[in-house]
């Protein structure tokens, strides 16, 4: 199947798992899709056992594996805690499965990535700031945001990572696209459609911003909520 024809299909956007398994459920009701899972599927609010977590995150992998032209893994703050050098911990980060998760990470890198992009559309896991992009990942408007997201720099690298003000981090800094709180995505990426999680919310929403900026926060799985794109439906 070539790219192409990939981006003919709808696209199914699964918010924050954090051990959560209801994304097996929406899979299976859209087995023609583009499924894109943005992030965090560790660290869960509820309790749950270890063991079914990281059975959990193996089966979303293998998932991956199965089905690699028409399933996106994208990570997010509370994975990356588990095996990056530049990640700060988090809170529910979990010592006990630490040497586990960084394995499972590790071995299973290449199927993730930082950024998807198609067309105008980027999926991140917490999104991405007009300020951020220029004052802190010093990004290139003449090429494709995923491209330089996903092949950043050692600088760019610590940029991504960067917790911002609104989440504890230096007075002044925005969050990067692991960190990115909906307090400072007031102004997000002039003219994108960001597909977001990280930010709870009750259902999807959508914040519009200047110069042709939207912004739509899909970290609802916890109530059953995810989103569908299909353009062949578009007026």
């Amino acid at each position: 199947m070539t790219e192409k024809e990939i981006k003919k299909k709808p696209i199914v956007a699964i918010g924050d798992i954090h051990g959560l398994d209801y994304w097996r459920a929406i899979v299976q009701r859209h087995p023609d899709c583009l499924t894109v899972f943005l992030g965090d599927y560790l660290d869960p609010y509820d309790v749950i056992p270890r063991s079914a977590l990281l059975d959990n995150l193996r089966a979303i992998i293998e998932l991956k594996k199965t089905r690699p032209d028409d399933v996106v893994l994208l990570l997010g703050n509370h994975d990356m805690h588990y095996f990056s050098p530049y990640a700060r911990m988090g809170t529910r980060f979990d010592g006990e499965i630490c040497k586990e998760a960084s394995g499972l990470f590790l071995d299973s890198l290449h199927l993730f990535r930082y950024a998807y992009q198609e067309g105008n559309r980027v999926f991140t896991h917490a999104g991405i700031s007009q300020w951020w992009w220029l004052d802190d990942f010093h990004g290139d408007d003449t090429r494709p945001i995923a491209e330089q997201l996903n092949n950043p720099s050692e600088e760019q690298m610590s940029a991504l990572c960067r917790i911002g003000h609104a989440r504890g981090g230096e007075y002044g800094r925005h969050g990067g696209i692991f960190w990115a709180d909906s307090k400072e995505l007031w102004n997000p990426l002039h003219g994108y459609t960001q597909i977001v999680g990280h930010n709870p919310v009750p259902e999807i929403t959508t914040r519009e911003g200047d110069e042709g900026a939207k912004i739509v926060f899909c970290d609802s799985l916890r109530h059953g909520n995810y989103l569908f794109i299909d353009d062949s439906e578009a007026v």
